[in-house]
């Protein structure tokens, strides 16, 4: 048996659809692919499919992947090729590789923020005082209900850049299998403590390691 990693972008449309909906599209697409993939074993048998870190609904993903096996060898760029005859144009694949790592090396994702404003460098002049402040405490929703995080830390190495008609950010934040830092907050402690209901384009870039390394 074999490990194989497949490095996905799930952006356009595709990104509004659930994680779950995600798992069932790779699998209908593996099976109709014919590649060799383990199928998990008891009454109600599966392909089997580990993916990284899921992606937060309506945030787009430019290098995601997921961990499946196969049965015997293949070569891997044909085998790409071939899953990504069954997949809808903005959920491609990028190739298949052999998995270096594991997911728990896995420390942070990197974002990009692009918020389209009238004044982007008075967006941006805000945005530093919200963060000057001691504390920067958002409303989070779980499973296990409502709680105040300050995001404070997790947003304060945070890189700017202003174009005409918009604010770029870009920051790494915490994402390990225990708990991630959604992206989505910075919009929220903007509209709880600026008063600013702000709609962004995020993208994650890529996951990376405790050292800021690609995850591989």
């Amino acid at each position: 048996m074999k490990n194989v990693r497949v490095w996905f972008q799930k952006i356009g449309t595709v990104k509004y659809i659930s994680h779950l909906d995600l798992t069932r599209c790779m699998a209908r697409a593996l099976k109709l692919s014919r590649l060799p993939v383990w199928y998990t074993e008891g009454f109600n048998p599966r392909i089997y499919m580990s993916f990284a870190m899921p992606l937060s609904l309506g945030v787009s993903g430019e290098r995601e992947c997921m961990d499946v096996r196969f049965m015997e060898d293949a070569d891997l760029t044909e085998a790409a090729s071939r899953l990504r005859t069954y997949l809808p144009e903005d959920l491609s694949i990028l190739e298949m590789t052999e998995p270096l790592m594991t997911f728990e090396s896995i420390a942070f994702a990197e974002y990009e923020f692009r918020i389209e404003a009238e004044e982007p460098s008075q967006l941006a002049e805000t945005i530093d005082r919200l963060l000057s402040s001691d504390s920067v405490l958002v409303k989070k929703h779980s499973k296990k209900g409502d709680r105040e995080v300050d995001i404070k830390p997790s947003f304060s190495n945070m890189k700017k850049s202003i174009t005409e008609e918009a604010l770029v950010l870009q920051v790494p934040l915490p994402c390990t299998l225990e708990g991630s830092v959604n992206p989505n907050l910075l919009l929220e402690a903007l509209k709880s403590h600026c008063g600013l209901d702000l709609y962004a384009q995020i993208i994650r870039k890529r996951l990376l390691t405790k050292d800021f390394s690609d995850i591989r």
